[in-house]
């Protein structure tokens, strides 16, 4: 791509390769786009190439064109002219010039799925209609389709608030009717002729989220995300950049797609950490959402039951607009949360008695469980009570999982798998215990509870196949008694009318987790957990299950909302001077030796940082050895943004002139999610 020329160049012309084409007789990429990336490249000090590369599908890269071109079919003169009662030997031709006279404009193949290619062609060979390659052109709004929805006053409130550039933070309880405000705004963009483009965190998302559009929306929709192919990508990709799509619905990479006439950025569950590239090109989306509405001049709307602290903090200083939904729609109560302290109780694979008793009463009752554990997989320990020999992975510092449906130990950081051993390879005993809980597990286990009904288990195992997860979901929503165990990714803003208990059985890691982070990820699940249950007519019920029952912060997040408890964590995160009241950036490096990589970020640490930036380390990552390489981290800490950057600058360039900078591989994340 090229990016800009000179008249001096400090390489020797003899490593200069000649252009051999002009793929593309105009910029590929807008202004704000280019601008965006030149941006994001400064800031995440990551190469301007890879940036740029991240931002273009990959077809665009090898050499395809820019612009998109469709197969139109529309009448000749002869086939203006002739008497459709002549084809009446050949009935499908005869439909198909029937239609042709209907639409003297012609069609769109894609408009005309239901007339074969074989009577296409015969029409051509018989010179009645022709065939030629145009644009797609600027996209139709033919309509809009409310279903009967009226917005409610607090909606409302929220969809006349947002018409003039900035960043709105809208932060409403699950269930109170935030799709409904995306949707009017998406409606007022078309109706001016503007394109709107809305990021979600999970492929999982994208279908629900396409579908409800579609229903709403009689306007050409482009979806881009991992799970497409390269051609699709392309052509959805070249849709909204020609504008042809009204609407850009699509993951974290989205935020790079061209509009022709922006009209407005829509990031729905803005809190996910999903929107964090973690590797590569490491780049928030919703921050470049935020950049990107700036440079376009439009509105960006952040939406989340559970904000980031960062959003919220922004919101309090005046940076963003903050909207609020408190209530949900007539009819429709919000959920209860119950704790069931498991101090001095048994339970049987995670689950207590009461717990269980409490699950059948929903089931009888007709009603749809939900179970939440964040672990795939059987069981997380193979353990030898012998010698107390574990499993682990010989690439990380991780045990290896059992998985039951596979018969294998799988490595979930590397993908490792094993056979299962029938004795322990220290002392050869054939006792070995399975310990702990993942998704199969409880799977097995509730089965066993309930015989009678239906089980489905929802994480990435159970739906590797393409389509199964909709298949699920179609399931789910027939609405018939059933436990749905899953992780996350059956958590995220999905609708579940019949759901009426979601459960929790194992919260207790964020009570006593390294990551500062923790207490607040745990907040935002929990309340997105519970938002699954109630979401229509009937009530609907949260139980965690916890050995902590008496956590200040647990309690005031069950008793007091989610506002309190972001309050209180916002109050600490001020007196400890962590994010978002300080800045940070990670130096990483890794490397096949144990000590190349601590080694190497020595050197770049060893001048003393100024005044205004703290400098932590190097010390191994909280999971040192991954992959097979052995891994390490500097951390950067400044109350200044500039002042981190400035410094940020100086240390890599520290890095680059090490004498060790070709034996470790080292990167820079900026605004880190995690300590990886």
């Amino acid at each position: 791509m090229l990016l800009g020329y000179t008249d001096e160049i400090d390489t020797s012309a003899s490593k200069l390769k000649r252009a051999e084409k002009l793929l593309d007789q105009k910029p590929v990429l807008p202004k704000s786009i280019f601008d965006l990336c030149i941006w994001a490249s400064d800031y995440y000090h990551h190469p301007v190439g890879e940036v740029f590369g991240a931002a273009m599908p990959v077809l665009l890269r090898q050499g395809r064109l820019a612009t998109r071109e469709i197969e139109q079919f529309a009448l000749t003169e002869a086939g203006k002219d002739l008497d459709i009662e002549s084809l009446k030997k050949a009935p499908k031709q005869q439909a198909a010039l029937s239609f042709f006279k209907q639409n003297p404009e012609g069609a769109n193949r894609a408009d005309i799925d239901d007339i074969s290619a074989s009577v296409i062609r015969a029409l051509i060979e018989k010179a009645l209609i022709e065939r030629k390659l145009a644009s797609p052109g600027y996209f139709k709004f033919e309509g809009v389709e409310h279903q009967g929805i009226n917005p409610s006053a607090e909606q409302q409130i929220a969809i006349d608030s947002i018409r003039k550039t900035g960043t709105y933070l809208l932060q409403g309880i699950t269930g109170s009717g935030k799709t409904e405000v995306y949707l009017r705004l998406i409606e007022r963009a078309l109706e001016q002729g503007r394109q709107s483009l809305v990021l979600v965190p999970e492929i999982g998302l994208t279908p629900q989220t396409v579908q409800r559009f579609r229903a709403r929306f009689r306007v050409p929709i482009a979806v881009l995300h991992s799970g497409l192919t390269d051609t699709e990508r392309l052509h959805s990709w070249q849709d909204a950049a020609s504008g042809h799509a009204g609407i850009v619905i699509g993951t974290r990479s989205a935020i790079f797609t061209p509009l022709a006439y922006p009209g407005l950025i829509v990031v729905d569950e803005e809190h996910d950490t999903s929107f964090k590239q973690h590797e590569g090109f490491k780049y928030s989306a919703r921050d470049l959402a935020v950049l990107r509405g700036n440079l376009e001049q439009i509105p960006v709307l952040l939406g989340s039951a559970t904000p980031s602290l960062e959003s919220l903090h922004n919101a309090q200083r005046g940076k963003y607009s903050h909207l609020h939904l408190r209530e949900r729609p007539i009819g429709i109560a919000t959920e209860n949360y119950s704790i069931i302290s498991l101090k001095h109780q048994d339970t049987h694979n995670g689950f207590s008695d009461r717990l269980v008793k409490l699950m059948r009463q929903h089931l009888e009752a007709s009603g749809q469980v939900l179970v939440f554990l964040n672990r795939r997989g059987f069981a997380p320990v193979l353990l030898c009570p012998e010698c107390h020999w574990m499993a682990n992975c010989a690439r990380c510092d991780a045990r290896l999982i059992y998985h039951l449906s596979r018969e294998r130990l799988i490595c979930h950081h590397c993908g490792f798998e094993s056979r299962v051993p029938k004795q322990c390879t220290k002392c050869q005993s054939p006792s070995l215990l399975m310990l702990g809980l993942g998704t199969q597990r409880i799977e097995e286990h509730l089965k066993s509870l309930f015989p009678d009904t239906r089980v489905m288990r929802i994480d990435r195992d159970s739906t590797r196949l393409k389509g199964s997860f909709d298949s699920l979901l179609d399931e789910i929503a027939e609405g018939k008694p059933a436990v749905l165990v899953g992780t996350q990714m059956l958590a995220k803003g999905h609708h579940f009318s019949n759901v009426t208990l979601s459960v929790m059985v194992e919260i207790d890691s964020s009570f006593y987790s390294s990551d500062f982070k923790a207490i607040e990820h745990m907040g935002q699940l929990i309340l997105q957990v519970g938002g699954r249950s109630g979401r229509a007519e009937k009530s609907g019920t949260v139980v965690i299950q916890t050995h902590f029952p008496e956590q200040p912060v647990l309690k005031q997040l069950i008793s007091d909302g989610y506002g309190a408890f972001a309050d209180t964590l916002l109050q600490e995160r001020r007196e400890t001077s962590l994010p978002p009241f300080s800045h940070q950036a990670i130096i990483r490096a890794e490397s096949t030796s144990p000590t190349l990589s601590l080694t190497f970020l020595d050197e770049v640490a060893k001048v003393k940082a100024p005044p205004l930036v703290d400098l932590f380390g190097p010390f191994p990552s909280s999971m040192e050895k991954r992959q097979g390489r052995f891994r390490a981290i500097l951390l950067l800490s400044s109350r200044s943004r500039q002042q981190l950057q400035r410094e940020l600058d100086k240390r890599i360039i520290s890095a680059e002139q090490s004498r060790q900078s070709k034996k470790v591989r080292w990167s820079v994340d900026v605004d880190p999610i995690d300590l990886f």
